[in-house]
């Protein structure tokens, strides 16, 4: 499938969405059968793990993302908690059931920097309900060092 971006085929990709559930849509992007989200293009993080309320990104932290003070910017870390905790929630959507971000908490422990090389993003299922669901987060190096960990409210709905 080819990975492009144009208004025609993000609709396109909600709409596929639209017809499965989040957990058939969310292993179709893992195998490659369908293209990742955007901003997963854009910002180069990738689907690795994803099952029952749960899912897992990785990313490099490199200098394209540093902020003046030499250190990745706050808002990377707050997109990877973002779309893996999105994603746990995701895992558990009904077909045509879909939910957006209401409020987000993160918690910054250390700082990323190039040096620290690959992160996880590992995100889990903490509730879902009729209306809102809930998930938490953490980033982590290869050796299980916390960078930053979050959870998230999400409001569910059908479109």
């Amino acid at each position: 499938m080819t990975h492009t971006n144009d208004a025609e085929s993000l609709s396109q990709r909600v709409e596929v969405r639209r017809t499965m559930t989040g957990l058939d849509y969310m292993q179709k992007v893992l195998r490659g059968e369908l293209p990742p989200i955007p901003m997963a293009e854009l910002i180069e993080f990738k689907l690795v793990e994803v099952s029952e309320g749960y899912a897992v990104f990785t990313i490099e932290p490199h200098e394209r993302y540093y902020n003046g003070l030499g250190i990745v910017h706050g808002g990377l870390a707050a997109t990877l908690l973002d779309s893996a905790m999105g994603c746990a929630i995701n895992t558990m959507a009904t077909v045509g059931r879909v939910f957006t971000t209401l409020e987000m908490n993160i918690n910054y422990i250390r700082p990323l920097k190039r040096e620290t090389g690959e992160v996880r993003c590992e995100a889990s299922l903490v509730h879902v309900g009729d209306h809102i669901a809930t998930a938490k987060g953490r980033i982590v190096d290869r050796d299980g060092k916390l960078y930053a960990h979050g959870t998230t409210t999400c409001v569910v709905f059908r479109p």
